[in-house]
């Protein structure tokens, strides 16, 4: 499989993975009898995870403005943090939107 990235756009799934195995695991510990909302849940917390890590690296306030000393032309510098040239912040409704699914699957799978 390919991956294509730019900046620290690669972290988004091992940044969702880790977030994912992490709360899986605290909430079957918390609660014994492993809960079929532990994946869902986890799959949310790492939409929000991704999103705060997504607006940090792409913040504005890291925008910096380049002069041509040649021309003397102004060049407005942002960053870009992508995978699959989707920004890092992006990725977090296409995870939430994966998370909401697997609690509707799990909701209606229950019953």
């Amino acid at each position: 499989m390919i991956f294509i990235w730019k900046g620290y756009g690669f972290l988004v799934p091992f940044i969702a993975a880790a977030v994912v195995a992490i709360t899986t695991l605290l909430l079957s510990a918390i609660f014994h009898p492993k809960q079929p909302y532990d994946v869902c849940i986890g799959v949310l917390a790492a939409a929000v995870a991704i999103w705060y890590a997504g607006n940090h690296f792409n913040s504005p306030a890291k925008d910096r403005v380049m002069i041509d000393k040649a021309t003397g032309q102004e060049f407005l510098i942002k960053p870009d943090h992508s995978l699959f040239f989707i920004k890092m912040q992006y990725w977090a409704y296409i995870v939430g939107a994966i998370g909401l699914f697997f609690l509707i699957a799990v909701l209606f799978s229950s019953k």
